[in-house]
């Protein structure tokens, strides 16, 4: 108990001070535990917190659900609230027409440029995996 109790404990403060075993830490180990013990994925639990806090047709409040998730629940793999803010200024300084986003994980990056967009341009959006795709739409 002792031992596991010590591993709980050093693994996490080791795993600070060297950047690919955060991700290996955030991405293998808490991932799976949690999948395991709350019988979701990383991505259903953000969905979850989005549709319990954020307002729906509000996109400004799904892209703070997302935030705050991240920041004080759990590690989820987007821009994030800083580099939020870069690309909503290249995206309101460019007001582009159409664009392409490769890859959208949960959406998040997908909100942030959608609301920033003139009314008839068009966001592309491609997706590799079916379970993200899914889920941005339901974010969105």
């Amino acid at each position: 108990l002792i031992g596991v109790t010590l591993a709980l404990w050093l693994i996490p403060a080791v795993v600070q001070y060297h950047g690919g075993l955060v991700l290996i830490w955030h991405d293998v180990i808490v991932e799976r535990m949690l999948n395991t013990l709350t019988r979701s994925t990383r991505p259903q639990r953000l969905l979850g917190a989005v549709q319990k806090s954020a307002t729906r047709g509000d996109p400004c409040s799904v892209v703070n659900a997302i935030d705050q998730f991240c920041r004080h629940t759990e590690w989820a793999m987007n821009v994030g609230d800083e580099k939020g803010c870069i690309l909503d200024s290249v995206v309101s300084e460019v007001n582009p027409a159409t664009v392409l986003e490769l890859g959208t994980y949960c959406g998040y990056s997908t909100v942030r440029i959608a609301r920033l967009l003139p009314p008839h341009a068009k966001l592309i959006t491609l997706e590799f995996n079916p379970d993200f795709a899914c889920l941005e739409e339901l974010i969105w």
